[in-house]
């Protein structure tokens, strides 16, 4: 992107494996022009994008502190928060004090080319009628745990804890998000009634919920399902649009090559489209489209990850564990 990083830690030995281990088996070498620094050593004010990938459960208080540097992109990792939506209100006062910073929440799977794609097939209206949505992100963490190595397990972290916006329900939050998209590009309507499901697990002093489930009904009488796991292998991140006259299927990662998107009109033929790409695609992706939104190709309010989507994601989630 040709953009000056500087990356911040509170822990020397997180920046030391960056730059010797995870950048390098991610991207091929380290990149020597990104400054690392010591939280509280780091330089303040005149960036343009501020980025907070903390624990959820500290985030907001940084956040608080980021719009005070007025950047022009305020990027909140997922999940916002915790479910308890500790500062919300908080930092939200403090936003309308600072509108010209944009505030987004990290749903890439939001911003990915196969996502756009049927996003745009649905705002064609290629269907007489969207008839209902379902999400799922059925993902053990072993992935999680073993891209992680230096934590042993789900109690070493806050992802074992849902108080602190671990367990299915928050961590792969990302298919709550993705119904939200798809069900705006179908013109749904806003969720009028939903019911959940929490499947919680006590293990070695962590809890978490392994399954959390919801269903959905909107204000225009539509019908949806969203599930999220932390036991299923092999992975399964699916969608299905079904229409009356057709259907869209989405596979993240369905074929070796990258995402998959089938769809088909009854009485024509199925149509298959693969969108080649590999993991740091999902975050290359996330960065042009901060491009386009800081150079005002895209409106804020039309962004599919933008801070708004990303709360009624949480205050969902507040609700359904009955906060």
């Amino acid at each position: 992107m040709g953009w000056d990083v500087c990356v911040v830690d509170t822990d020397a030995k997180a920046l030391e494996r960056m730059k010797n281990d995870i950048y390098p088996t991610r991207y091929g070498v380290w990149d020597g022009n990104i400054k690392l620094y010591q939280a509280g050593q780091e330089p303040k004010e005149g960036f343009d994008i501020i980025m907070i990938g903390t624990p959820p459960d500290v985030r907001m208080k940084i956040a608080l502190e980021a719009l005070d540097e007025k950047p022009k992109l305020l990027h909140l990792e997922k999940p916002l928060c915790t479910p308890y939506l500790e500062h919300m209100d908080e930092f939200i006062d403090k936003m309308k004090q600072n509108p010209e910073t944009i505030v987004t929440v990290g749903y890439d799977h939001g911003v990915a080319e196969s996502v756009e794609y049927i996003n745009d097939l649905l705002r064609e209206k290629i269907f007489n009628d969207i008839l209902t949505i379902d999400v799922e992100f059925r993902e053990h963490w072993r992935g999680i745990f073993g891209a992680h190595p230096w934590l042993s397990g789900p109690k070493d972290t806050y992802l074992g804890y849902w108080k602190r916006g671990g367990g299915a329900g928050c961590e792969h939050s990302h298919a709550f998000h993705l119904w939200q998209v798809f069900a705006e590009a179908s013109d749904f309507g806003q969720i009028c009634e939903f019911k959940s499901f929490h499947d919680i697990k006590k293990v070695e002093g962590a809890e978490y919920d392994q399954i959390a489930a919801f269903l959905f009904k909107t204000e225009k009488e539509k019908y949806g399902r969203v599930i999220q796991d932390v036991i299923t292998y092999p992975t399964k991140k699916w969608a299905r649009i079904q229409a009356d006259n057709g259907f869209i299927e989405w596979f993240c990662n369905g074929v070796p090559e990258g995402d998959l998107v089938r769809y088909q009109i009854e009485g024509r033929d199925l149509v298959e489209k693969v969108f080649a790409k590999k993991r740091p695609d999902d975050f290359y992706r996330l960065t042009l489209h901060y491009q386009k939104l800081l150079n005002k190709e895209i409106k804020p309010e039309d962004s599919p990850i933008s801070f708004e989507n990303g709360l009624k994601v949480m205050k969902a989630l507040n609700k359904s564990y009955g906060l």
